[in-house]
């Protein structure tokens, strides 16, 4: 997939990169596990708002990712989202539409953040991952990093309205091989992508 200049995005990248690091001073282990070509699925836990751009901050590649259709409703929000590589989906529908489109995106070289938890964590534990990430990565034949996310929940749990001061960390585990596209594939998958992600994570709390 083409990496032309693409201000708007780029731009934003290197606000979020300031940001980061002055507010949470982010750090990432594992980089050499992202593929440098080709198409991936980053698999993440979801602990809050700023874990979309805290996945991506330390890789030189672009990445896509879903969000719910009703927020491209929204004019500033959707146009952000659409700068930001932002995918819609109807959460909970089948989109086979958005799934298409996402596997034509995979096929064609491109890197996808998604966080197959579905939802933000309650209390910073990582909760079981639905499979269809799995079967994504099976359709479009590409690999699965497992990513962690650390200290976005301290820094933003879901019922705080704003962030506060915090350290965010994100470690990348060594890719998976797509699963062969049938049902039992796919759910083994994701519990052994789930089982990477918590092993990460307990090594991030480690560091700290």
């Amino acid at each position: 997939m083409s990496e032309a200049f693409e201000p708007i995005y780029d731009s934003f990248q290197r606000l979020y990169q300031f940001l980061f690091i002055l507010l949470f001073r982010i750090r990432a282990w594992g980089v050499e596990n992202v593929p440098r070509e080709g198409g991936f699925i980053l698999a993440a836990n979801h602990q809050s708002f700023l874990d979309p751009p805290a996945a991506g901050l330390a890789l030189t590649r672009r990445l896509h990712f879903v969000a719910r259709s009703s927020l491209f409703r929204l004019r500033l929000v959707g146009a952000w989202l659409r700068a930001q590589h932002g995918v819609p989906i109807e959460r909970g529908a089948g989109d086979r539409a958005a799934m298409r489109h996402v596997v034509e995106l995979l096929r064609n070289g491109a890197g996808l953040v998604l966080f197959p938890e579905g939802t933000r964590t309650h209390d910073g534990s990582v909760g079981p991952f639905q499979p269809g990430f799995a079967s994504i990565a099976a359709r479009a034949g590409v690999p699965i990093v497992p990513v962690a996310i650390d200290g976005a929940f301290e820094a933003w749990p879901r019922w705080r309205k704003l962030p506060c001061w915090g350290r965010i960390q994100v470690a990348y585990g060594e890719p998976l091989p797509p699963p062969d596209g049938a049902k039992a594939a796919c759910t083994t998958a994701a519990e052994e992508t789930r089982r990477r992600v918590a092993a990460l994570l307990a090594r991030l709390r480690e560091r700290e």
